[in-house]
């Protein structure tokens, strides 16, 4: 049985699908092997721009502006970044999907089908999620997270939005949540 783990996240920098250092530092930590951790971001196209630096306010901005566009243009949105999404999906007979802030909604609004949502976890940190997705889900919030602090948690940790990889508790789920895959039948 393979398995990957990944980040699914809005594009704070919507020309890059790079990981951030701190998405690249949770991968290195996790106990599978590199052929296993997925170093790209949603929608994980390798040909667009390095890993940029962007500001809370920005990004928060520009996850607002993606948010509204995809309600407007659903199907025109989907039809773009489905193919690569479940290519990537596809890749691991189980996925562990690390969905960071609108992640969650994202992949809830790709409405995947069945068998590609039956072989993912996802655990969702700092979610801010209308419309999440039909498969496993653990959403991990924050009292301070400001962002996501309405929205329904499993798990509580000690992290701002943009701190929920340092958390301790984060990763040991992760880690346990990847042992539980990596045993599955």
């Amino acid at each position: 049985m393979s398995v990957q783990v990944l980040h699914l996240t809005g594009q704070s920098d919507p020309r890059s699908c790079a990981l951030s250092p701190a998405q690249h530092a949770f991968l290195d930590d996790l106990p599978v092997p590199e052929s296993a951790k997925v170093r790209l971001n949603f929608p994980y196209d390798d040909r667009l721009a390095p890993y940029r630096p962007v500001p809370l306010w920005l990004g928060s901005l520009r996850h607002l502006v993606l948010f509204w566009r995809i309600r407007l243009r659903r199907r025109s949105w989907a039809a773009r970044v489905t193919p690569s999404v479940t290519r990537q999906l596809l890749a691991a007979d189980r996925t562990l999907v690390l969905a960071g802030s609108i992640g969650l909604d994202l992949l809830g609004r790709l409405s995947l089908p069945a068998p590609v949502l039956d072989r993912l976890v996802v655990v969702a940190y700092g979610a801010v999620a209308t419309r999440p997705p039909d498969c496993r889900v653990i959403r991990v919030g924050s009292r301070s997270d400001h962002l996501a602090r309405w929205w329904p948690a499993d798990v509580l940790v000690d992290a701002g939005h943009l701190d929920y990889l340092a958390a301790p508790e984060l990763a040991t789920l992760c880690r346990s949540l990847l042992a539980e895959l990596e045993a599955a039948p």
